[in-house]
């Protein structure tokens, strides 16, 4: 369980919190094209996950996060939402459901926020004069991926702990940048990508260890489709699917995201939405439901629900948002 109040947290300083920087490669990493994890790495993550992994809580208060009209609105379904008082983007919601990690675009520097639902209080983490993103809390609430953009062409992932705000980061075996790390539902894996290729990792009480790799384009075998900045990647808790979001340049509208699912061992893609429908946002629970936000048009979007076992979208309400970013839950 998260604690309920932070300590201070340092400011980064990669030279002085023992991490490695992006151009440095991992010794025992393993850079390659294959798919398929090894028997004996997929078993011992499996077992530490079952030890470790905190249940899922489907009944939180504050079970869906939206962001939408430049709001952050929170409930315990997609029908029934109050607003927070905070306005952001990329936010995460906390496992317990009771803290959102968000990033405050008021300023100047995009900056890492995190806010406690039930006392109110919003507090910026201190990470240094960059921009940031924040992006994926571990499914035990200890840690939180955030995406840290240097420059133009520099971004790499930083590992946030959370109780003591000790940093870490994650090494990009090829050392370009990483974009968008999602754990797995049960905190065994963890996922991002460079654009070019996405990385799988072990992750382990903040350690994490570059296993495979997989090239972008057997997500996107259509060449009109390509795996940008924007696109999101989850792990399924079988570790054998990737649910993914890619962009597609055959429309006239950029943003415009599909929604499918990359079967690893099979190397065949399902698709969760047809050509013409875009998906804004996707969060994948460890029992297999895959909730996201669907464009109903250019404007409004809807809270939908599919699962590994039925790819069928379903509405979970009526309710359409306005100019919608992003949705979470807490799983």
């Amino acid at each position: 369980m998260r604690p309920s109040t932070y300590i201070f947290f340092a400011t980064i300083c990669l030279s002085s919190c023992g991490t490695k920087t992006p151009n440095e490669t991992p010794g025992q990493g393993i850079a390659s094209d294959t798919v398929e994890i090894p028997v004996e790495t997929y078993n011992a993550i499996k077992d530490a996950a079952s030890k470790t992994s905190v249940k899922p809580v489907h009944d939180a208060d504050n079970f869906f996060a939206i962001a939408a009209d430049d709001k952050i609105m929170v409930g315990n379904s997609a029908d029934i939402l109050k607003n927070t008082g905070i306005s952001g983007t990329d936010i995460t919601l906390s496992p317990d459901g009771n803290s959102i990690a968000y990033t405050d675009t008021t300023g100047e520097r995009r900056q890492v926020h995190i806010y406690n639902i039930s006392t109110q209080k919003d507090q910026q983490l201190d990470l240094g004069d960059y921009n940031y993103r924040a992006r994926s809390f571990s499914p035990d609430g200890n840690y939180l991926a955030v995406c840290c953009q240097f420059d133009e062409f520099s971004c790499m992932i930083i590992l946030y702990d959370l109780r003591d705000g000790s940093l870490s980061n994650v090494v990009n075996p090829d050392s370009q940048s990483l974009y968008n790390p999602t754990f797995s539902p049960d905190g065994a894996l963890m996922v991002c990508h460079d654009m070019r290729k996405v990385f799988v990792y072990t992750f382990n009480e903040g350690i994490t260890k570059h296993i495979k790799s997989i090239s972008c384009d057997n997500l996107c075998i259509d060449n009109d489709l390509s795996i940008n900045p924007t696109c999101q990647l989850q792990l399924t808790s079988s570790h054998d699917k990737i649910v993914y979001t890619c962009a597609d340049y055959g429309t006239e509208r950029a943003n415009f995201r599909h929604l499918n699912i990359y079967d690893i061992k099979t190397g065949k893609i399902h698709k969760i939405l047809s050509d013409r429908q875009s998906c804004k946002d996707f969060e994948v629970s460890d029992d297999g439901n895959i909730y996201f936000l669907m464009e109903s048009d250019s404007v409004h979007s809807v809270a939908c629900l599919a699962n590994l076992s039925d790819l069928n979208p379903v509405a979970l309400s009526d309710k359409k948002f306005s100019n919608a970013t992003a949705l979470r839950v807490a799983y």
